[in-house]
């Protein structure tokens, strides 16, 4: 390339670096609003925008594939990272309608690569605002305008990052041994990436049939939060919102009293306790709780479950414990509880 017609280039988009900025903060900006609108269960591992600074584009400028004729595509650059690989093609879908594609230019770099080769994997997009967006005043400037949005999942791009750091851009071939560990380490990476989808779709389908089998009355599972949580939606409707203080905790109480099992802890729940409940408008789960195993065996809980540092037992639970006949007066005195 022509060190005068790089020069020429690189004063030109210096002119206009700002406006690529803009333009790039734009693009994110209508992105953001949309995936958290259309697809609010995604988590986003972070969002970036940029424009290309002057001594990158300089250097792409005077690579071989270059001449005066090539479009350089991505002077504004959106990256969105995912946490799980699955997402991005909800994402992609997004991008698909909400801006004009330059098919052209845009690449699955996973695709590119084929079955037989690893290496940086993600989605990259070419687009620019369609005739409604750059319609609109706030717009007009970014008439023309590209953007690349490049998706990857957080897996690929910590592979990205390190490889761009230590030797991705390095000039002429790397040592074969370094090479090598580099493709094995790629490799290694995306069946990560592909165990992570794996997990997530699990994680997702014990959620979805525990709590389809929670509604049918179906209390199998061992408690853990998740489990908890979805038995005192369905036993305690009545309360609204649900607030949990301190689950761990209280998930340890219940395995010190001995339970283990969603059924254990249903069967001793009283009813005239629910009754209570419900006149009462309690919220925190984590003393309705604690009140379930004290009607049931209060020397139990006291004995086994019980946090010696917590030495105060306010009056509302004392009058509770007395209305349900439990001996609360001897417990208070042998365990120096005071009430307030």
């Amino acid at each position: 390339m022509n060190e005068q017609y790089v020069e020429e280039r690189i004063r030109q988009y210096s002119e206009k670096q700002t406006l690529y900025g803009e333009f790039a903060e734009q693009v994110l900006n209508i992105l953001k609003v949309i995936v958290k609108q259309e697809c609010p269960d995604i988590k986003i591992a972070s969002y970036s925008k940029r424009a290309k600074e002057v001594e990158s584009l300089r250097k792409k400028l005077r690579k071989d594939k270059y001449n005066k004729d090539s479009e350089i595509t991505d002077l504004a650059g959106v990256r969105i990272i995912t946490y799980s690989k699955k997402d991005i093609r909800f994402i992609a879908e997004i991008i698909k309608s909400c801006f004009d594609v330059d098919w052209g230019n845009s690449v699955d770099k996973t695709r590119a690569l084929g079955n037989d080769k690893v290496g940086y994997r993600g989605d990259h997009y070419v687009v620019s605002f369609g005739k409604d967006r750059v319609c609109m005043p706030e717009n007009k400037k970014f008439e023309g305008l590209k953007c690349e949005i490049q998706i990857t999942s957080l897996i690929a791009h910590t592979w990205s990052e390190i490889i761009h750091e230590k030797g991705y851009k390095f000039e002429g071939g790397l040592p074969e041994d370094l090479e090598r560990r580099k493709n094995l380490l790629a490799g290694m990476l995306e069946l990560a990436d592909l165990e992570m989808d794996a997990y997530v779709e699990a994680f997702d389908s014990y959620v979805s049939k525990l709590e389809q089998e929670t509604e049918k009355g179906c209390l199998k599972y061992p408690i853990n939060s998740m489990s908890l949580e979805r038995f005192m939606a369905w036993r305690f409707s009545c309360i609204s919102p649900q607030v949990f203080r301190d689950v761990d905790l209280v998930l340890n109480e219940l395995s010190l009293f001995g339970l283990n099992t969603i059924r254990e802890l249903n069967k001793i729940v009283r009813p005239e306790y629910e009754e209570e409940i419900r006149k009462a408008g309690w919220r925190s789960l984590d003393g309705i709780l604690r009140n379930i195993m004290i009607l049931h065996d209060a020397d139990r809980y006291f004995t086994k479950a019980w946090n010696p540092s917590m030495n105060q037992m306010n009056r509302k639970n004392y009058e509770l414990y007395r209305r349900f006949h439990v001996d609360i007066d001897r417990i208070c005195k042998e365990h120096n509880i005071c009430i307030v």
